[in-house]
């Protein structure tokens, strides 16, 4: 890879050339801040924020991000964690124009989908903004999936052209067999026969090219990103978020006293992060990858999770926020190889994709000692991904809260089984609305109506509740979805599998407690034949899946799969049969 891939920033540096400022300037005047504060609940229980903003309209993702880029051009962006290749924030800008101006030299037209099989390189937001210069969709793909996996998403998406490291090439020739949508491959890294080349890709003059501007279209409905999400049920599903709601989120979120990332300004030091929550995720796609761009900051990317890595970007990068999930969290409280020395340069720890639990946390802040603060949020795909945020100001005095609301959304309690909006201190699914939420699933009008209701709320299918200074506080789970690692498994995909061996009668998948990954899938099974094993159930999902997915969490079988009358599978009750074992 590092052969073609640039090891340093000197061919970059011939390339670039400044480019104009093309933000619109009566969106400038709106970037007035206020201070993080508390909702406000009507009389129809309705929790609404005090702080008001409008949808950003009119602007697509690339417009918004360069908005300031003439404040830091020149610093640099994204730093690869393994070969130390690097790039400025205007590097960026030009090699993501230059890569645009290629695609459409392609032949690609607007709306054609465009799947990203990376792991976090710095590569990544150059192919991201490039397809959008394009008027292009991206759709990230976990790069451990299987070619099974990632060519349902191919063809879920219709994607055309597939940007993968050129490790990755056999991989996607599998999938280009099982799909007829997907034309062309284009490889970060060595040269590979019947490939298009992305370094070379970036040198493609774009002066005169004719990019994607907000005031083309209708920023709300035009489609940008194309992740895929179990949602609240159900195998993934297309998530359509527009460029208003991407641009939406990033303002919401880093308004002061939200997130405990700073713009870059001239005399500050410039904030740190590190790229280890993976890009294809939402979490690590809008508030590493895109907050990044958007504030100036500077990001070391790591391609994997490997702990003497992850501790020497923590030691040599100083990063001032660090963005983690339960696992990583549960890393840093436990690791003997982690010290104090690690929490120095650290400001705050914002943690979310999964609840992650005051035990956990407050072992995390009482190894470092110092302050920082521990900032949990929630969210999911369908919100872009951010509703929530623990404010500044509570100072860790609210461990385990998800926070308030970002400015400019609605959020309500509601009683699951009347629908009606519950006070404080009463336990509800969470109903979301606001400019960040997706306009619905791809080509899948029943799912959307299912999330989406009438008047806009989205069910998230999490139990909460609020307390009296409208802090949110996540209780339980509706939704059927277990989270390993942050990662999102769908039983009733798993089920799917399982229900095609031929030994299989029926079967329920759950996930289990664990403290490493959160959750495991666990399987029960009712057999046709006694003679079947665990290990060959083990080994017949491990052929199809990716690590996440496999059955970690073991196998059992029973005599029958407990069920409603409705045919429902009843998760609860082998929840409690693995706890009352445990």
């Amino acid at each position: 890879m590092a052969s073609s891939v640039v090891k340093n920033s000197q061919f970059l540096t011939r390339l670039f050339v400044r480019q104009p400022n093309v933000f619109p300037q009566a969106f400038s005047n709106r970037l007035i801040h206020k201070t993080a504060g508390v909702g406000q609940v009507s009389a129809s229980n309705i929790v609404t924020s005090n702080d008001h903003v409008d949808p950003i309209t009119g602007v697509t993702i690339p417009e918004f991000i360069w908005s300031n880029l003439h404040k830091w051009e020149d610093a640099p962006a994204f730093e690869c964690g393994v070969s130390g290749r690097k790039y400025t924030h205007g590097m960026i800008n030009k090699l993501s124009r230059s890569f645009g101006a290629a695609l459409k030299q392609h032949g690609l037209k607007r709306h054609d989908v465009v799947c990203l099989l990376l792991p976090n390189v710095p590569e990544y937001p150059i192919a991201t903004l490039g397809a959008w210069e394009a008027s292009l969709v991206v759709s990230p793909i976990n790069p451990v999936y299987t070619p099974a996996e990632i060519a349902k998403q191919v063809n879920g998406s219709q994607s055309k052209v597939i940007i993968a490291l050129s490790q990755f090439v056999p991989t996607v020739r599998e999938v280009q067999k099982l799909s007829s949508s997907l034309k062309s491959i284009i490889v970060i890294g060595d040269a590979v026969d019947g490939c298009h080349s992305f370094s070379e890709m970036v040198k493609v003059n774009s002066q005169g090219v004719e990019f994607a501007r907000g005031s083309q279209f209708d920023t709300t409905d035009e489609l940008a990103l194309l992740p895929y999400s179990s949602g609240t049920t159900g195998p993934p599903k297309g998530v359509m978020l527009s460029h208003s709601n991407i641009a939406s989120n990033l303002f919401q979120m880093t308004r002061p006293g939200y997130v405990e990332t700073n713009f870059f300004e001239k005399g500050d030091e410039q904030d740190r992060f590190i790229g280890i929550l993976p890009f294809f995720h939402s979490f690590g796609f809008t508030v590493v990858m895109a907050k990044t761009l958007y504030q100036g900051a500077f990001t070391r990317t790591l391609p994997k999770f490997e702990p003497p890595t992850f501790i020497k970007a923590l030691r040599e990068h100083k990063p001032k926020c660090v963005h983690l999930v339960p696992p990583l969290i549960a890393f840093m409280a436990n690791s003997p190889d982690v010290t104090k020395n690690e929490f120095v340069s650290i400001r705050a720890i914002m943690g979310g994709a999964a609840p992650i639990g005051e035990a956990l946390i407050t072992r995390l802040l009482e190894k470092a000692g110092k302050y920082f603060f521990f900032q949990e949020g929630y969210g999911m795909t369908e919100m872009s991904p951010v509703s929530h945020i623990l404010p500044g100001y509570t100072k860790n005095t609210k461990i385990g809260s998800t926070g308030v609301i970002l400015p400019g959304t609605q959020c309500k309690i509601v009683d699951p089984s009347t629908g009606a909006a519950l006070g404080a201190n009463q336990r509800g699914e969470i109903c979301v609305k606001g400019p960040q939420n997706m306009k619905g699933y791809f080509k899948n009008d029943k799912a959307t109506a299912e999330t989406i209701d009438s008047e806009g709320w989205l069910h998230t299918g999490d139990i909460g509740l609020f307390d009296e200074g409208e802090c949110f506080w996540i209780v339980d789970r509706m939704k059927e979805l277990i989270k390993v690692k942050g990662l999102q498994v769908a039983p009733s995909e798993l089920e799917d599998m399982l229900r095609t061996h031929p030994d299989v009668a029926d079967v329920a998948v759950i996930g289990i407690p664990d403290e490493r990954a959160g959750e495991l899938p666990r399987a029960y099974i009712v057999r046709k034949k006694e003679t079947l094993s665990e290990n060959e159930v083990k080994e017949f999902i491990a052929e199809k899946v990716s690590d996440h997915k496999k059955l970690a969490g073991g196998v059992e079988f029973l005599p029958a799969i407990p069920k409603a009358a409705s045919g429902k599978i009843l998760r609860r009750e082998l929840k409690a049969l693995y706890l009352s074992k445990s």
